[in-house]
Order: structure tokens, then sequence, then C-alpha cells
């Protein structure tokens, strides 16, 4: 019985699928602000601000350590709209461009709404059953094995942070959208883990996204037409907060300060490490060596902060992967 399980846990493909856009394409941009002018009511920040869309040509370092570190990973996705990295080997087999009307509705483009990308990730063409979701700012900082990101069984493992849900009125976007994500299981199933997400790389089962975008399908439908992120959007979060409710998946508390701490003095890995993008926090990443890290963008980042990520990241990962296009191809 061990050993089937363990034959299993080997075999089954696991894909991995990538969110990109370049932020300095005019076409783009016409695009983003035809739909502003349009939509008739201010927005929030964290909806429309040029860090949530800006590209530092993070996908391709992203890309060199999957290659160093997760090799496994079968099929690599990467969901755009009508864009193609000019550095990006298409021609690649594993490579495969998804464009945003392969998985949206026609009536509901042009969007600039990650979370109604998010939640329709499922509906990408040939999808394994087992996919991990990535921003293009989340690395592989070491290696990492499929029981990393899933049990034996092939349920999911969800990566949840030590900052509590608690209930009260979350004036920040992502807070207010995360608590209802939370409360849109707990109200139905009486249970989930109350815990904020640890924002990187997740694992996640078609069937079982299938399963909860059909039991909210009303709050999908209404989160599709949405152009921008907004507070009646039903985030991607609730994936996991409805696996875990229906012993789906489990779930681990990861970037703890006794993790941390006892990381530091043993000289382990740390599991999963979330960063602000400033020049002055990614020496945490030098000195916890995480299995994951991510460079989240801010309206508190410079344009100093982003040229010292890029430099960092050509140290960390200097070796161009089988995805990039040769020098004399470029």
């Amino acid at each position: 019985m061990a050993q089937s399980t363990q034959n299993f846990i080997e075999n089954f493909p696991v894909d991995i699928v990538y969110l990109w856009c370049d932020s300095s394409d005019k076409v783009w941009r016409e695009k983003k602000n035809n739909e502003l002018k349009k939509y008739g009511k201010s927005l929030d920040n964290d909806s429309v601000s040029e860090c949530r869309f800006i590209n530092n040509d993070e996908l391709k370092y992203s890309l060199r350590s999957l290659e160093k570190f997760a090799s496994w990973i079968n099929n690599i996705y990467i969901v755009t709209d009508n864009q193609v990295p000019d550095w990006l080997d298409t021609t690649n087999p594993k490579i495969h461009i998804v464009d945003h009307s392969e998985i949206l509705s026609a009536e509901v483009l042009p969007t600039f709404n990650a979370s109604a990308i998010e939640v329709a990730l499922h509906k990408i063409p040939d999808l394994s059953e087992h996919f991990l979701f990535a921003n293009d700012d989340m690395f592989f900082g070491n290696f990492v094995e499929k029981s990393f990101f899933y049990n034996k069984d092939g349920s999911p493992i969800f990566r949840f942070s030590k900052r509590k849900i608690i209930n009260k009125i979350y004036r920040h976007l992502y807070g207010y959208m995360i608590f209802r994500a939370y409360n849109l299981v707990k109200e139905k199933f009486g249970k989930s883990c109350p815990h904020f997400p640890h924002h990187n790389i997740d694992a996640y089962r078609k069937s079982d996204v299938e399963k909860c975008y059909f039991e909210y399908k009303e709050g999908f439908d209404q989160t599709e037409k949405q152009k921008f992120r907004e507070k009646e959007c039903i985030q991607r979060s609730i994936f996991s907060y409805y696996a875990i409710a229906k012993g789906c998946g489990t779930f681990k508390i990861v970037d703890t300060f006794a993790e941390r701490f006892i990381a530091f003095l043993t000289c382990q890995r740390l599991d999963s490490l979330l960063v602000e993008l400033r020049k002055s926090k990614l020496e945490l990443i030098r000195k916890y060596k995480p299995c994951l890290f991510c460079l989240n963008d801010s309206l508190k980042t410079t344009d100093d902060d982003r040229l010292a990520m890029r430099k960092f990241l050509e140290e960390k990962f200097p070796k161009a992967s089988s995805f990039e296009k040769s020098v004399e191809g470029v």
C-alpha cells in the first residue's frame, strides 16, 4: 500500500500557471485608460496603481528558478492579454501562451481585474488536474519536490501566514476580499482555516476548484464582469478555504517568528518567505534561503528598489533557462 502511494506521488503531472502583463505596451495602456474613463467611479489604488501591472522581467528569473529547483514541473501556462515577453522562446514545448479570451467571456474583455482572471484558471484548455499558480514575482529559492505542494493522496497543501482573520471591517481592499472569501466558506460549511493566505506559489486540484466554482457560481459570474478589482470580487483564496472545509486539502502556517528563529539557528531552509520589494529587504532572502520567496511590488516600492531587485535576481539566477531565446535569436 505504501509503495503504490509513493508511485502515485511520483507519477502525476503538475503544471504551473503564471499571470503576466507588460504595462509599458502602448496598446495595453490605451485599453486600460479607456476602460477607466468608462468606469465612471473612483477605484482603490490597490486596483489601478502601476505597481499592480509593472513588468520588471521577474518572469524571466522565475522561470530560471523553476528550471533550477523544480524541473519536474510539466507544462508552463502564461496567461496574458495578447502579449508575449520578447525574450520568451515560445517554441519550447513546455511553454503555452494563454490569452484572456480563452478563459473569459468575450463580453467582459478587456479586463484589468486579476481576481477575475485568477478564478478562471481552471478553464485553461488541457490544464492538468494538479497545478500550481504563481504571479511573476514569485520564485523557487531551493530544491522542492511534488511532496512540498501535495500530500500522498494528491490533495494540496495550502500555506497560510501567521496573521489571523478577525471579525472587523477591513479597510484595505486585499484584507476585505480575503475576509469575504473566508466568510463565504465559513457561513456555508461552518469551518475553514482562519488565517490570511501566505502570498506565494500555491497548489490546487482542478476538480476541487471546479466544485467551488459551481458552489459560488453567481458570485464568480459577478467577479468576471468587473473590469477592475473591487470589494464585490471573490478572491481566489476561496479555493483554499473551500478545499480545507471540505476535507480536500490540508494547511500549514508558515513564516512564523519561531520558524525564522529556528531556521537562523540551525541554518535550515525557511519554507516560504514574502517580502515587500524594498532594497533593504533583499537581505532576508540571503539570510533565510527560503524554498519559495515573493518580492511583492507595492505603492512604497521605488525604481531604485526595482533596480536592486534585478541585480539580486541576476546574481541568484545568472544562467539563462531553456525558456529564453538564444542571444542571437533575440
